[in-house]
């Protein structure tokens, strides 16, 4: 068979590769020929999985876990999600209420498929997540792309949304990939405000909640859940958290007709997430938490180090992000001095002349900016921004 006489799919045309994968195989063929990348682009923890939840997945093997579970997830693990929202967040979600899946991501998805078709508008915040507007595309639906200001610290704003009142849904990811925006609780109430007004639902992917650097405590749209209980649906993953990438465990907590319809959707595709990763975020959940402070003070340690030589650079501006691992600076001055017309070409000239990996901003729907996170070590933070730093020249005073 030929490429003409492969027919794909239609919806296909509509996206493209994940920008961030892209990115990663770009540094890691780089890598392979002896390159020394400093690589600012994976969304993953440097850290390992702390040592109780691999024991956990150890002793389910040893214990013969290995077979299918719920298509929703281990009771347990349900009931441990539920537990976290009641006891953290005041919120009344059941065990019913709660599905497990295959990531983050995955889950997301299930959620896609399961609300959007067709005709249906969901409007999303830029810079945004680069997956959010392809899942909804892929659904047949149209991403209503809003802009985050700068200015404003990036913050989803409620009163943005006030001209796009045939909405089916609204889209909001605080700690917010790739900005680090957080949603204070003021904007929580008005976005809650706006969903029980015109009936839209309210997706929030709360991914990056434990890496909140404050001021204050993270305001999770969990805390609206008695207002929003048939319009809400609150997304997270253990991948960020735990350090557990690789294990692939995530979750959706929102009204039980929605859940069961991800679980329909989840029951012909992954069926569920592994049994032994399901048991070792069990432990996750329940076992010591001393792990999950250690990792977010050491973010914060790099983010503050990070920020401080960013903004010693000629041609970058650098916001403090109050929470997860990015930084997304402003890099325009930096690509007039380089004669680069995007942050696609800065990006690349970046890699290509001194080997540090960095995300363009076209991928967040933001031109103009980069991507960096601060998931590796202290040391290869301040070997980038020092390349950085001899490739633009120090900022004047």
């Amino acid at each position: 068979m030929t490429s003409r006489d492969m027919r794909l799919a239609q919806r296909l045309s509509a996206v493209s590769l994940s920008p961030t994968l892209a990115v990663m195989m770009e540094s890691k063929a780089l890598k392979e020929r002896g390159v020394d990348v400093v690589d600012f682009g994976p969304g993953e923890p440097d850290f390992d999985t702390p040592e109780n939840i691999k024991r956990a997945a150890v002793e389910a093997l040893r214990n013969n876990l290995t077979h299918y579970t719920d298509t929703g997830g281990l009771l347990d693990l349900r009931r441990a999600i539920a537990a976290r929202y009641k006891e953290r967040h005041g919120a009344g979600w059941g065990p019913d209420e709660v599905i497990t899946g295959c990531g983050g991501k995955n889950v997301l998805f299930l959620v896609a498929l399961s609300l959007f078709e067709a005709g249906d508008r969901v409007a999303i915040y830029a810079p945004y997540w680069v997956s959010f507007p392809e899942q909804v595309k892929l659904c047949g639906a149209a991403p209503v792309i809003i802009e985050a200001r700068e200015a404003d610290g990036f913050v989803s704003r409620a009163r943005d949304l006030e001209a796009h009142r045939d909405l089916k849904a609204v889209i909001v990811n605080s700690p917010c990939n790739p900005s680090g925006a957080v949603i204070p609780p003021d904007e929580v109430e008005r976005l809650a405000a706006f969903a029980a007004r015109t009936g839209a639902w309210l997706i929030s992917d709360e991914t990056y909640d434990t890496f909140h650097y404050g001021p204050g405590t993270f305001a999770s749209l969990a805390s609206e859940h008695a207002r929003l209980r048939d319009r809400l649906v609150l997304v997270n993953s253990l991948s960020k958290t735990y350090a557990m990438t690789g294990w692939r465990v995530g979750y959706a907590l929102g009204p039980r007709s929605l859940i069961d319809a991800l679980r329909k959707v989840q029951s012909h595709d992954a069926t569920h997430t592994s049994s032994i990763s399901q048991a070792a975020a069990v432990e996750a959940l329940n076992g010591p938490q001393d792990s999950v402070a250690s990792m977010r003070e050491e973010y914060r340690r790099r983010r503050d180090d990070l920020v401080r030589s960013l903004n010693g650079i000629r041609g970058i501006a650098c916001t403090l992000p109050p929470g997860s691992f990015y930084v997304f600076p402003n890099v325009k001055g930096a690509m007039t001095a380089l004669g680069c017309a995007t942050s696609i070409e800065f990006a690349r000239r970046l890699m290509t002349e001194i080997g540090v990996a960095t995300v363009p901003g076209e991928a967040f729907g933001a031109p103009g900016y980069v991507r960096l996170s601060y998931a590796l070590a202290l040391d290869r933070i301040r070997e980038g921004a020092g390349r950085l730093l001899r490739l633009l020249g120090r900022r004047d005073a």
